[in-house]
C-alpha cells in the first residue's frame, strides 16, 4: 500500500513539474527580468535579509527568477555569499565567493557554481538560504527537480536557518503532494506577495 502511494506521488509530482516547467518557458525575457527585479527588491528591503551575515544562494538556469541583485549586495555590504556546488550523485554543498565572475565554472547540469579550488564551508554557519524551485504550495512545501540535494542537505543547517524561495505567482499552488523526505521553507516571495509559512 505504501509502495502505491509513493508511486502515485511521484506522478503528481511529474505531472506538476512538466506543466510548471512549460509555463516558466514560455516567459518573455522582459517578463523574466521584470519579476526577477520586483521580487529581488522584495527579499533585500527584509529584515530577515539585512540581518542575515551569512547567505546561500543560487544561479538561476533557464527562466528560473534571477538572484544576481541579491548575490550583488550581499557581496557588496560584507556578507558571506556562498552557493551550491555538486559534490557527487548525492551531496551538494555550499562554498564561499568573494566575485560573481571570477569564481564560477559550469558545474553540474549546465549550472555556474564556484571553482573546485575554493573549499566548502559548513553548512551550520548558514542564517538564510534563498532556494529555487518548480512549484511550491502555501503549506511550505517545494518540488524541485526531483534530485533531492535540497532535502538532503536542508537537515544539515542549524535549526533557526531561514529557508526562503523567490517565486513567480502562478508557481505557488494550495497544494503539491508530499512524500516523507520533502523538506518545508519558511517564506516564499512573489512579484505579488511574501507568505511566510
Amino acid at each position: 500500500m505504501a509502495e502505491m502511494n509513493e508511486e502515485r506521488i511521484k506522478n503528481e509530482k511529474k505531472t506538476i513539474r512538466a506543466a510548471m516547467l512549460r509555463i516558466r518557458s514560455e516567459l518573455d525575457p522582459d517578463t523574466v527580468r521584470e519579476y526577477s527585479s520586483a521580487i529581488q527588491r522584495r527579499i533585500l528591503e527584509s529584515q530577515i535579509f539585512k540581518i542575515s551575515s551569512v547567505i546561500m544562494a543560487y544561479m538561476p538556469i533557464k527562466n528560473e527568477i534571477r538572484t544576481e541583485l541579491l548575490i550583488r549586495a550581499g557581496l557588496d555590504s560584507g556578507k558571506t555569499v556562498l552557493l551550491p556546488r555538486v559534490k557527487d550523485s548525492e551531496t551538494m554543498e555550499a562554498v564561499p565567493i568573494k566575485d560573481l565572475d571570477a569564481d564560477l565554472q559550469s558545474g553540474a547540469m549546465g549550472i555556474m557554481e564556484p571553482r573546485p579550488s575554493i573549499p566548502a564551508a559548513d553548512p551550520e554557519t548558514i542564517d538564510l538560504v534563498i532556494l529555487p524551485g518548480i512549484a511550491f504550495d502555501r503549506r511550505g512545501f517545494r518540488l524541485g527537480f526531483g534530485a533531492g540535494y535540497y532535502d538532503r542537505f536542508i537537515p544539515r543547517l542549524r535549526k533557526d536557518c531561514v529557508l526562503l524561495a523567490p517565486a513567480y505567482s502562478f508557481q505557488v499552488l494550495d497544494h503539491i503532494p508530499t512524500s516523507s523526505f520533502d523538506q518545508p521553507i519558511h517564506w516564499i516571495v512573489t512579484e505579488k506577495e511574501a507568505l511566510h509559512i
